[in-house]
């Protein structure tokens, strides 16, 4: 009884020193909009659902962008590989479940014809950071970026934390013609 006791008082002073970074209130959008085009090179990773008339799905997301560089690489919930796309120098190219690689110019293209999934790859290194690219915007009553319509693509941003001085998404919901994804990032890695 007593080292249950002992061990409880020591899971709830460890649970008391666990920091969480202070949230901020307001965002300077055209500052915090400058900073975030600035970061171009980061890692994230979080589970994606994909969900459309015929299917749905989930799969573990992770992304690396360095530059105009990427992999995306997604793998099933108990971890078997289900696709990796990697820009390179301006190169495509999907590795698929199978082991074998396809290359082509235009990524989502590529995505759909392997896949049967709708996943807008051009626009996600923007959307993912919060940015609206060229795109039509609205944004929250704390000045981070609320939804964007960008062509067939409705992005609408549900969560926001700060970290390491930027305010990232942390969930959003992209509704394209046909397809619904919803993103939950768990872990940003800024460099």
């Amino acid at each position: 009884m007593r080292s249950s006791f002992l061990f409880l008082a020591l899971a709830l002073l460890l649970a008391g020193c666990t920091t969480t970074q202070p949230q901020r209130e307001q965002v300077d959008w055209s500052q915090e909009r400058t900073r975030l085009e600035r970061l171009d090179h980061w890692q994230l990773t979080g589970k994606l659902a994909i969900i459309t008339a015929k299917e749905k799905g989930s799969a573990r997301l992770n992304w690396q962008q360095n530059g105009d560089d990427y992999r995306l690489n997604l793998t099933s919930i108990i971890g078997t590989h289900i696709l990796e796309l990697t820009c390179h120098d301006g190169r495509l190219t999907l590795t698929d479940r199978d082991g074998q690689t396809h290359q082509s110019q235009h990524a989502a293209e590529l995505v759909y014809q392997l896949t049967g999934w709708e996943l807008p790859v051009d626009g996600l290194p923007q959307w993912i950071k919060g940015l609206p690219g060229e795109a039509r915007y609205t944004l929250n009553p704390d000045k981070s970026l609320a939804s964007v319509t960008d062509g067939l693509w409705q992005i609408d941003y549900q969560q926001y934390r700060d970290q390491d001085g930027y305010r990232l998404p942390h969930q959003i919901v992209l509704q394209g013609e046909g397809t619904r994804l919803k993103l939950q990032i768990n872990q940003w890695s800024l460099k």
